[in-house]
């Protein structure tokens, strides 16, 4: 675990100072408290006098400001399906946010057809939470995005593997024209909390940005889809659509450079079962 990360007394005092801002007292509890090998963030349930809130400090501050403009503008649509912003200080990396029930959706509920399909429900109002931009020349972009992982990562995979990889994705580069929405962006059951009558929310919107929506499907599609159709089955039931060819396309060019960010991800914070997750991922992809 880093050594820089803030102590507990961080998340505490914003807690606090966002409890005496809306006239109640500054005692606040600390209930439970979430920490990750990675240390890229730390969020703490806190109990305070205007009721149980969720501090989230975000050590990447193009995140904590993509979380913060997320909340503001698109996941209000979500209502209590979501955590709602209190406050924010942006300069300190601290967002303060409402607490909804639940716990991750890990272990069998992960594959469970039921919240799968209340997650692609959840998803399709995000989605439309603002109007659709259309984006011109996003597959080229997109190929060239990934040639420019393939440059920098040359060393991490066998460059076989890495010109087959090539060759998968590069059917994009024909997808001229796309709408893009508000995705999550790192959607996926770890960003799934599953109530005790099994009612799914959503959290963490760090990554959260315009982009096609087939985007969303990456996470699933590279884990709990594989050799699971039905699980994608119930999702897009809830989302209401389908993927057509181009949809297709640009989500399998996207998870080829998702597959080898997380490589480098994984190897830079020494994480080998997400590194082995994605290199699976890979040889599926590579192998055709």
């Amino acid at each position: 675990m880093p050594s820089d990360l803030p102590p507990p007394s961080v998340l505490l005092d914003a807690a606090a100072t966002w409890s005496t801002s809306v006239g109640h007292g500054g005692a606040v509890e600390l209930v439970e408290e979430w920490l990750w090998p990675h240390g890229q963030s730390r969020v703490a349930h806190v109990r305070t006098g205007a009721g149980d809130v969720v501090v989230k400090w975000e050590r990447s501050a193009r995140n904590v400001e993509r979380e913060a403009e997320a909340l503001r503008r698109y996941v209000p649509v979500l209502g209590d399906d979501a955590g709602q912003l209190l406050a924010a200080d942006v300069d300190a990396h601290v967002l303060v946010m409402t607490h909804v029930p639940g716990t991750l959706g890990a272990g069998a509920v992960a594959l469970d057809p039921d919240v799968h399909r209340q997650a692609g429900a959840l998803l399709a109002r995000l989605h439309a939470s603002a109007p659709a931009v259309p984006d011109e020349g996003y597959g080229e972009r997109l190929l060239a995005e990934l040639d420019e992982k393939i440059s920098a990562h040359a060393g991490l995979v066998d460059a076989a593997d890495l010109v087959r990889l090539r060759a998968v994705a590069a059917p994009v580069a024909h997808v001229r024209s796309v709408r893009l929405v508000p995705t999550h962006r790192d959607y996926g059951p770890r960003n799934w909390l599953v109530d005790a009558q099994g009612r799914v929310r959503v959290i963490d919107f760090a990554h959260c940005e315009p982009s096609p929506w087939a985007v969303d499907l990456q996470k699933l599609t590279m884990r709990e889809w594989r050799g699971r159709p039905d699980l994608e089955a119930a999702f897009l039931e809830g989302y209401g659509r389908v993927p057509d060819d181009e949809d297709r396309l640009v989500l399998r060019a996207y998870v080829a450079l998702s597959t080898l960010a997380i490589i480098a991800w994984s190897i830079a914070h020494d994480d080998p079962a997400f590194e082995a997750e994605a290199r699976s991922v890979l040889a599926g992809l590579v192998a055709g």
